[in-house]
């Protein structure tokens, strides 16, 4: 929840890297919580390696390749406007509510 309130700030002071490593962050822990790995080890190879196998919705994972695309894109355009970071907000929102809310079948 912390995570989450932060990124809306920001994304108001247009603080881009700090903004996507939170995003990168914030997946990383849920999804590692999630898989019971550690965070560090998750990243968006997760998705297709780990939770499609487990019978996660692909809406949920088109989501998250999603974000963690532009967290990769941020790294190589970083210009981006209060309004683009403040949208992506609710997709993370999202992204982590589903997440959470998906029982994976075991492997």
């Amino acid at each position: 929840r912390k995570g989450l309130a932060e990124l809306s700030q920001l994304a108001q002071a247009r603080e881009v890297e700090n903004f996507f490593a939170t995003v990168f962050r914030l997946l990383q822990e849920q999804l590692g919580d999630k898989l019971d790995m550690p965070a560090s080890a998750i990243t968006e190879s997760a998705i297709d390696d780990q939770l499609r196998p487990r019978g996660v919705p692909d809406e949920v994972a088109s989501l998250l390749h999603e974000l963690f695309q532009q967290c990769n894109q941020a790294r190589y355009a970083p210009l981006r406007s209060t309004e683009e970071l403040a949208d992506l907000v609710p997709k993370v929102e999202a992204a982590l509510r589903d997440l959470k809310k998906v029982a994976l079948k075991s492997r």
